[in-house]
């Protein structure tokens, strides 16, 4: 599930990138939750209950009360990994912007060509995020890109490597599936996951990774799996 935010003070403008959004992750085969906020104070209210309740944030530069800017560096003391995308009118404050990590600025007269390649960046983004996992032989630090699957043994999740495997602390599988179901992984079976990417060839009921490993697939999967193979495909 990616959790993205959308702060902006005029409601109709809120509903239409809403709107776009849906259709983008959709198309995506991404599950996201959308929420719609008209200000910057109840955009910041949301960090009183989560330390990062979003991945993604939309947010208006020009708004009243507090304007984007003033937001933007309030969220950044508390969370600095959260993507920030700028949605401005105001051309010449954009550069104003940089000191806060911003990711992309979307200009509101230019909204149909950029908010899709914004997001699909940011999507992207998500998916080679640097994850620590706590193991049997300490903290271990992981580009996800670095992980070919996730497996669960023995009561405990495995996380496979072109270089090793470790043992993890985690003793539910579903922790897993809920942090990177969207993130470019694929279930081939109640307790395995796969990096989507790493997929060389599929089999009646089983798949090859890069590294030649051969890995079973559920018949109840193999369709989910043939779609991933196919988007990955076509990406190129």
């Amino acid at each position: 599930m990616v959790y993205i935010g959308i702060c902006d003070d005029d409601r109709c403008f809120l509903d239409y990138i809403e709107n776009r959004i849906e259709e983008i992750v959709k198309a995506e085969n991404i599950v996201a939750k959308i929420y719609k906020i008209n200000n910057g104070i109840d955009l910041l209210k949301a960090y009183d209950k989560k330390n990062k309740p979003f991945d993604i944030i939309f947010l208006d530069i020009d708004m009243p009360k507090m304007d984007g800017l003033e937001v933007a560096e309030i969220i950044r003391k508390k969370d600095e990994e959260t993507i920030l995308i700028f949605l401005t009118s105001m051309e010449d404050v954009v550069y104003k912007a940089f000191k806060y990590d911003t990711f992309r600025f979307i200009r509101k007269s230019h909204m149909d060509k950029e908010l899709e390649e914004a997001l699909q960046s940011s999507l992207e983004k998500l998916k080679d995020e640097k994850h620590i996992f706590k193991t049997t032989n300490g903290d271990l630090s992981l580009y996800i890109s670095d992980i070919l699957y996730f497996e669960f043994m023995d009561r405990a999740v495995y996380i496979k490597t072109f270089d090793g495997i470790y043992k993890t602390n985690i003793r539910r599988f579903k922790d897993i599936e809920d942090i990177f179901g969207h993130k470019g992984f694929v279930s081939i079976h109640r307790s395995c996951m796969v990096n989507e990417n790493y997929v060389k060839s599929l089999g009646n009921l089983d798949i090859i990774l890069d590294n030649d490993e051969k890995l079973p697939v559920s018949r109840y999967r193999m369709e989910e799996v043939k779609r991933s193979f196919i988007k990955v495909a076509r990406r190129g």
